[in-house]
């Protein structure tokens, strides 16, 4: 097997290959691994590195490592898709590293050696249009949350769930909502104002926030959480369960909480809409939205 890291050097604090690419060359040389490493160079650098590989080396297995946050996870993924002599691997150097904390364990996946050696489970993915997703689709409050985030980090030291609070006061502050229609696989139509639209193949978002979680990433499942237009002070009455997971059981999200599990579902904006992709943040239309089961190889460390 060869494997291929591909770091994003400014993931994190900007300092992820100083912190990450020193352990990678000591790992590959105590476990005498056939490597690579890419530095990616710009958005979508690392998926055309990821896919050509994969076309120069069909008849060998390959495993690649993101070693960068949940985005630099998705370009990889992207890479990969639709090649079957092709696996993943997350090593979580990014801010949010939200997919890891599905796992029982995520600081495993910070043990390079461990994951030199892992073994590989299949796991669902998101689709929209040719796109996939790992693990998760935010639309509405989250997608305004991130933009404002990175502005927080770069004049605070607020990171993780701290930045995503103080981003959420930040949009709240403009109370907007986001006229969407949402039409699920049943044919239930919920046409309306929204705060927030989650779809999740696994159950975390903004560095920690356990939005969706009842999502797991191998059921064949999507999980869908619908969030009615509130103002800041109800939607402060809950965020520290939103955090933990356990606000589907408030009173508040009773009234204002839709949550289902699905195969397929489309949102339609009035207009254009920005969508959260794993942590990135892009501007769409009229979105059809599927799982795919078991359609791609995930590496799991050894001591999991």
């Amino acid at each position: 097997m060869k494997h291929i890291f591909i770091l994003n050097p400014v993931a994190g604090h900007q300092d992820a290959e100083s912190k990450f690419l020193p352990r990678i060359l000591e790992a590959v040389k105590a476990e005498d691994v056939d490597y690579e490493i890419h530095r990616t160079m710009n958005i979508g650098d690392g998926e055309n590195y990821v896919r050509n590989r994969c076309i120069a080396f069909p008849d060998e297995k390959l495993r690649f490592y993101a070693v960068g946050g949940d985005g630099t996870l998705n370009e990889v993924a992207n890479g990969v898709f639709g090649f079957p002599n092709a696996e993943i691997a997350f090593i979580p150097a990014g801010t949010g590293n939200d997919f890891a904390r599905n796992f029982a364990h995520p600081k495993a996946f910070l043990d390079i050696k461990s994951q030199i050696r892992g073994r590989s489970k299949k796991i669902d993915l998101i689709q929209y249009g040719d796109r996939i997703i790992v693990n998760m689709l935010n639309i509405g409050l989250d997608c305004e949350v991130v933009t404002k985030m990175e502005a927080i980090k770069e004049k605070t030291f607020l990171r993780g769930p701290l930045a995503y609070i103080t981003g959420v006061a930040v949009v709240f502050a403009g109370n907007e909502g986001y006229n969407l229609k949402v039409t699920l696989e049943d044919r239930r139509v919920f046409d309306r104002e929204f705060t927030l639209v989650a779809v999740g193949n696994g159950a975390f978002c903004g560095g920690g926030f356990k939005g969706v979680p009842k999502a797991k990433v191998d059921d064949g499942l999507l999980d869908v959480s619908l969030i009615n237009k509130v103002n800041r002070r109800t939607f402060a009455s809950f965020i520290s369960k939103y955090y933990k997971g356990t606000h589907l059981d408030t009173l508040v999200a009773r009234d204002i909480v839709t949550y289902v599990q699905c195969r397929s579902l489309t949102v339609e904006p009035k207009g254009t809409m920005k969508i959260c992709v794993d942590g990135e943040v892009f501007t769409s239309g009229k979105l059809n939205i599927s799982v795919l089961p078991a359609s791609m190889d995930f590496s799991i460390p050894d001591i999991l």
